[in-house]
């Protein structure tokens, strides 16, 4: 028996869901379990952006399958869908750039050390910066809201307008007052928001395979070799790292080609599970990679999956004979 276009959308979304929301809420309870006294940079930001995707998925692809469903939006949940939508893929690209900033500048320090210890209590300034950006963000987004209702003009005698069209969310849609707001903000400002930290992200993802690939090959001389799990958890988290930014520029360049660049390409029967995928694949495949990019998380992670197991050593015990770098 065919699936009609509307089933196969909604399992696409309740598979995305799934493994979002358990996959980030495994990773928001293993950082929860890990935090003491000291809050590492690292577990603030990787859990905001958990909480961003769980956020995505919670709004965005229940409303698709109320939608697909057959149930319709009113202006007031197309305006959600829309919102949420983009507030949350440009936030998530922005956090990925932050953690991949953090990891570059570490592994810099494991690579080239510095003359003097680096001061590490930079935690409130962090903090401000997290803050910023979740309220620059829902500034930059929030214009989108007043522009975006129900598109109550849909066309009734297109057969193939009325089967595909409720999976090409035709009832929403955003009209902007003239054609050079609808230029400048839904075309180049939204976009730019995107793109800009995209291309600095595959500019520090250059950078970080660099400074790998400076790391395997020294020997002697004067960059320092450690031989200590901290240093070892940097190197790691890095490789992830480089993992996450092929996935979110993968998933966004794929989105965009295939919705400005491919006109037609909405209007075919597999288009909209398609766009779906690469709208929230990023959501639902990032935190499983951020639980291993820290060796705690990573060991919360294990125990949680897998109870009844010996407790592993931590990274931190490490023997007094064996030298640690403070710069990792």
């Amino acid at each position: 028996m065919e699936l009609s276009a509307g089933t196969v959308e909604i399992v696409v979304c309740v598979v995305l869901i799934f493994l979002s929301v358990f996959g980030n809420l495994l990773l928001i309870y293993c950082t929860r379990r890990c935090i003491g006294e000291h809050l590492r940079i690292s577990f603030i930001l990787i859990f905001n952006l958990a909480f961003d995707h769980i956020v995505n998925n919670l709004v965005v692809n229940v409303l698709k399958i109320v939608y697909a469903s057959g149930v319709g939006l009113d202006s007031a949940s197309c305006k959600v869908l829309m919102f949420t939508t983009v507030f949350t893929t440009s936030l998530a690209i922005w956090f990925t750039l932050y953690i991949a900033l953090l990891y570059c500048f570490k592994v810099c320090q494991v690579v080239h050390p510095p003359v003097e210890v680096a001061s590490t209590n930079h935690r409130k300034c962090h903090l401000v910066l997290v803050f910023a950006l979740w309220v620059v963000c829902f500034a930059f987004c929030s214009p989108v809201v007043p522009y975006t209702g129900k598109n109550e003009n849909l066309t009734g005698g297109n057969e193939t307008y009325q089967q595909h069209g409720i999976l090409n969310y035709s009832e929403c849609k955003t009209e902007y007052r003239n054609e050079q707001l609808e230029f400048l903000y839904g075309k180049i400002f939204l976009v730019a928001i995107d793109l800009l930290p995209l291309i600095i992200l595959l500019l520090v993802g250059f950078r970080i395979a660099h400074l790998l690939w400076e790391h395997k090959k020294a020997t002697y001389g004067g960059i320092w070799i450690g031989d200590n799990t901290t240093e070892a958890e940097v190197l790691r988290a890095c490789k992830l790292v480089l993992a996450l930014i092929f996935l979110i520029t993968s998933f966004w360049i794929s989105h965009f080609v295939l919705m400005h660049c491919l006109k037609h390409f909405k209007n075919y029967y597999f288009a909209p599970p398609i766009m779906t995928g690469l709208i929230s694949g990023y959501s639902a495949v990032s935190p499983y990679l951020l639980t291993l990019i820290n060796y705690k998380i990573k060991v919360k992670a294990e125990s949680f999956c897998c109870k009844g197991e010996k407790k592993p050593v931590s990274p931190t015990a490490v023997s007094p004979s064996v030298e640690v770098s403070p710069y990792a």
